[in-house]
């Protein structure tokens, strides 16, 4: 009796599989078997081309476009902003900096370093008098930014002019 009630409960889901598997091969056979079923077209409505006498077709696409959704030109519907494209401005044209002429008729005259200080007598052309000056401090344009015991180094923007003591035999006496 055991082995009855045993062999029903598996009979009976063996039955329940069995069922299934018909009623699925069935449901396959009645797909392949029918027709196939035409489903409505979703493709846009064609329309007669237009000629553009330009002979260029992105041109005229565009063009077509923008005559037919003038909306959506002006605002795309993928930017957050919904503001037609512009391009950037061109970049400003780089500034060129034109050097000050070089000091080649100033003559170094002596340079004074004592500690932190550090000073140059420059001799301006056709004076007898002399200029100090400091590191930092211009002369012409030139800024003097160094300062050592043989020569001076000037700049402006990126140029560069270094002075150094007259060659005794340049000297005028």
């Amino acid at each position: 009796m055991i082995l009855y009630r045993l062999f029903a409960s598996a009979a009976m889901a063996l039955a329940w599989r069995l069922a299934l598997v018909l009623a699925a091969a069935f449901a396959v056979y009645a797909v392949w078997t029918s027709p196939p079923m035409e489903l409505p077209s979703t493709a846009p409505v064609s329309r007669p081309a237009r000629q553009m006498h330009t002979g260029d077709a992105s041109k005229a696409t565009t063009a077509s476009v923008n005559q037919s959704y003038p909306e959506i030109a002006a605002r795309p519907l993928f930017y957050p902003s919904r503001r037609a494209w512009k391009p950037p401005p061109p970049p400003p044209p780089p500034v060129v900096s034109t050097a000050p002429p070089p000091l080649t008729d100033y003559a170094l005259v002596g340079v004074i370093l004592s500690g932190a200080t550090r000073s140059a007598l420059i001799r301006p052309p056709g004076a007898s008098t002399t200029i100090t000056l400091g590191e930092g401090q211009e002369l012409q344009g030139w800024k003097l930014q160094e300062i050592t015991r043989d020569r001076l180094r000037f700049a402006a923007g990126d140029a560069h002019y270094d002075m150094n003591f007259p060659k005794p035999s340049e000297i005028k006496r």
